[in-house]
């Protein structure tokens, strides 16, 4: 089954939409936080949310659910990095146990790499979330743009920004733009 909800037509049981969304709202949550206990507590809140929303009102609930998640991820990251920056010591991201037992709502999920989640730590937090929308989650540009509440010109050069920076970290400061997809860096401002 696929992570979209059908776009049109009655948006169905609150807990069926919610199960089918819960693993991409897990991977929006994980990408920007760097830690599976983290990001369950962000699809928990998410899962509340959407309990008590009139979902007469909403239009789109994947959308919705993704705005939710990923904006709880935004604040969830601002508040980790607050508590960082007093920490004495290096931070490190918790990796994904893959492991069968003590399956959690990240099953099914794919493990980021371990040093790219030390790289995404590195981002902004808008150029974050709008690098695991695109790279994790392939949102178009004009739901992006939706969720982080920017024009889609803007989410697009958030993800520029993001590719650009990763590119850089990975060649040991070098300014090494586009060369993370082995282009020019034009593939960001494809049409949506």
């Amino acid at each position: 089954m696929s992570d979209s909800e059908p776009r049109t037509g009655p948006p169905g049981r609150t807990e069926d939409v919610f199960a089918r969304q819960g693993p991409r709202l897990f991977r929006i949550a994980y990408g920007m936080l760097g830690s599976a206990t983290q990001a369950e507590d962000v699809v928990r809140d998410v899962q509340l949310r959407w309990q008590a929303t009139d979902r007469a009102v909403v239009a789109d609930p994947q959308v919705y659910l993704t705005t939710a998640a990923t904006r709880l991820s935004i604040l969830a990251a601002h508040s980790a990095r607050m508590r960082r920056a007093s920490y004495t010591g290096p931070w490190l991201p918790e990796p994904l146990d893959t492991g069968n037992e003590g399956a959690t709502s990240a099953e099914g999920t794919e493990p980021v790499e371990f040093d790219v989640l030390l790289m995404l730590e590195r981002l902004d937090v808008a150029e974050r979330a709008a690098f695991v929308l695109r790279e994790t989650l392939a949102s178009p540009y004009s739901e992006m743009a939706a969720v982080l509440g920017v024009d889609e010109a803007r989410a697009r050069l958030l993800v520029h920004r993001a590719r650009r920076h990763l590119a850089t970290e990975r060649q040991g400061g070098e300014d090494t733009a586009g060369q993370t997809r082995g282009g020019d860096g034009a593939e960001d401002y494809e049409a949506a």
